[in-house]
């Protein structure tokens, strides 16, 4: 079996434009010095909280084109939450109801203060993982033509942490809409729609988005996950998590 490619386990694609690049750049700067500026909270979520906040509401309009699913006031801010609606392959919806919904909160001057994921997602990205993955960025290196930051797998820990598994992913996530022999191995795609009152949409794709995990199909355990959400497009190689011994190994498989 051919694995992908590994030349990056983790890769954001950016839509950059004007002072949103400078504030991207300025919260890539922090992320290089993570503890000093971020707190991560987990329970059954994961919270990000950004502790000198520089990303605006407006930001999150101009980067994703759309509002989110509803705003809710805050004494002090607001919190957006964006509903992300499992459906099938056609468009139709998710009898289980295996919804995802993020939610960002906003302080009194508009500034992103805290990202949460939900725990549906984290059956994806384990908080480990994700966390670990979120630290790196400020490693990366920002390819401008292709609005990209990519991640060398050289700037990452070595996670000794059980990886996610089909039987995992399938209980947060619950049934993909398609599964499928792959070169790469098995793999499934779910989908979704999100919700949202307004969505700047001229090529009539971009209310739906894609998660597509690669699984050994021998182990079971997750090789990738990518995904496209509230404008972020996440990759991430887990094999690049792994001890050099084990990741070698299964290079040989």
């Amino acid at each position: 079996m051919r694995f992908l490619p590994r030349c990056s386990v983790l890769a954001v694609a950016l839509m950059l434009v004007g002072c949103v690049w400078l504030r991207l750049l300025e919260v890539k700067n922090q992320l290089d010095d993570f503890d000093s500026h971020f707190k991560v909270v987990t329970t059954d979520h994961l919270l990000v909280e950004f502790l000198h906040p520089v990303l605006y509401a407006d930001d999150f309009r101009e980067l994703t084109r759309m509002e989110p699913t509803r705003v809710e006031a805050l004494p002090k801010g607001s919190r957006w939450h964006v509903l992300f609606e499992k459906v099938d392959m056609n468009g139709k919806p998710d009898p289980g109801h295996y919804d995802l919904e993020f939610v960002l909160s906003f302080n009194s001057k508009s500034r992103l203060e805290v990202w949460d994921f939900p725990p549906p997602f984290l059956a994806a990205a384990p908080p480990q993982f994700l966390e670990a993955s979120l630290r790196s960025l400020g490693k990366g290196e920002i390819f401008q033509d292709q609005r990209q930051l990519k991640v060398d797998p050289k700037h990452l820990p070595h996670i000794t942490a059980e990886l996610p598994n089909q039987a995992r992913v399938k209980a947060g996530l619950g049934q993909p809409a398609l599964e499928l022999d792959h070169e790469d191995g098995r793999l499934w795609v779910y989908r979704y729609r999100v919700n949202t009152p307004h969505i700047e949409d001229e090529e009539g794709n971009r209310r739906f988005a894609l998660a597509r995990f690669w699984f050994d199909p021998a182990s079971k355990t997750l090789l990738k996950f990518t995904g496209k959400f509230i404008g972020l497009k996440l990759s991430i190689d887990y094999r690049n998590f792994a001890p050099t011994t084990q990741a070698s190994r299964s290079d040989e498989d």
